[in-house]
């Protein structure tokens, strides 16, 4: 291809990009949002899932537009963009096949919209009559749907890390804060039925519904074409492997996703030899089983509010983490309404004004405590912040002693 092509290929894609923009800035500024797509339908037959994630990226690193106002305006955005997402070049066989991380999540956003109609279906029964089997019947449905925040946990904690490692920055921050919202309208929702307030349930739902239905296309039709171009196969191996750790939704892939090829291993680390300390040594085996054998959830980030490192243990994390998490900074390990909470703390760390915080409260039917420590050198540098979270409700639940130890059986 010669200069003068490169050129034409690189002012059209440039031209694209300032248009996509102006259409953007404008709906931002308040025109009708009809109009807009209207225009953008005339200028473009089709657009790619790269072009909207560099168009993004532009908005909120040129434009000064937070991810928040994204977010707001997220549905009209898609709405634009539904039907004309150009299909992706890269689309393998193995992605059709049972257990691939794009077929489970397909399959999973079928398995909540089935849910949404049998919860809507006993709704408007219930709120003309309400009777208890109908009432207990939502219940046991609700209790179904609130495994969306599964699918969601996985698609933050395996997903996102991996968009941005492609620097699809934008995308991810501002979804991610959209699935808080869905998560705080479910939970509002439920009260709302906990206190019969039936005049109220009707609305509640519907906005419920709407949301988490356009969550699904934008998953399917934004999110996924976006990545596949971009995702390569170890790539995928790893979300698969990770979604055994955090979970299905709903339901669960008839078999195990297993491409045509050898697994690829992580042998960088020796685990041989003993690592000195000042009280003893340990070999890496010994100190890694240790670690995993902990009551607690440790994770700790340097002094360059990277992640380096996270215990594992076979039972359920509260808080998921993944190995793509390893080498990311940590601001972009949580949603965005908590991120000025963790920058600010790791910055009194840093600077001295505090060596420790805790907090607890109850989450998924556990008695949580979190405790995040700030890591010094001998001459009081810091080093880094650890965290380490605690299911505290079986020692509050302690009574009287135990100083006998039970024969084994």
């Amino acid at each position: 291809m010669s200069t003068r092509q490169r050129s034409n290929r690189t002012l059209q894609t440039e031209r694209r990009q300032e248009k996509l923009k102006d259409l953007i800035l404008r709906l931002h500024e308040g025109e009708d949002p009809e109009a807009i797509k209207g225009e953008f339908q005339k200028f473009f037959s089709n657009v790619s899932a790269f072009e909207i994630s560099v168009m993004e990226r532009r908005l909120m690193a040129k434009e000064g537009i937070e991810a928040e106002d994204i977010m707001r305006l997220c549905n009209i955005h898609a709405s634009m963009f539904i039907g004309n997402v150009a299909a992706p070049e890269n689309i393998s066989p193995e992605m059709e096949k049972q257990g691939h991380p794009v077929q489970v999540l397909k399959m999973e956003n079928l398995a909540i919209e089935s849910t949404l109609e049998r919860i809507e279906r006993l709704l408007e029964l219930y709120v003309t009559e309400p009777e208890d089997f109908l009432l207990d019947g939502l219940h046991k449905q609700l209790t179904i749907l609130s495994e969306f925040d599964t699918h969601y946990l996985r698609k933050e904690n395996s997903i996102f890390p991996l968009m941005e490692k492609y620097d699809i920055v934008a995308p991810p921050k501002v979804m991610w804060g959209v699935d808080d919202d869905i998560r705080d309208m479910f939970k509002s929702f439920k009260l709302l039925l906990d206190k019969d307030e039936r005049d109220l349930l009707l609305d509640a739902f519907a906005a419920l519904k709407y949301e988490l239905e356009e969550m699904v296309v934008k998953e399917e039709e934004i999110m996924i074409p976006m990545v596949i171009d971009v995702f390569n196969e170890d790539d995928w191996i790893k979300i698969a492997e990770e979604t055994e750790d955090i979970g299905y939704c709903i339901v669960k892939p008839e078999a195990k996703w297993e491409p045509d090829r050898e697994t690829f291993e992580d042998t960088s680390i020796s685990e041989n030899g003993n690592l000195p300390f000042e009280t003893g040594h340990l070999t890496l085996k010994e100190l890694e089983k240790m670690l995993n054998l902990l009551p607690l959830e440790i994770t700790f980030v340097d002094k360059n509010d990277t992640v380096k490192y996270f215990n594992t243990n076979e039972e359920r994390k509260v808080f998921p983490r993944t190995k793509n998490a390893i080498g990311r900074q940590v601001l972009n390990c949580h949603p965005p309404k908590s991120q000025p909470v963790v920058k600010q703390l790791i910055s009194d760390f840093r600077e001295g004004k505090k060596e420790s915080e805790s907090l607890w409260f109850k989450v998924k039917g556990k008695f949580i405590m979190v405790t995040y420590a700030a890591v010094r050198d001998e001459d009081g540098s810091y080093l880094g912040t650890l965290e380490y979270v605690q299911d505290i409700g079986p020692i509050v639940d302690l009574e009287d002693e135990k100083k006998v130890i039970e024969p084994a059986q």
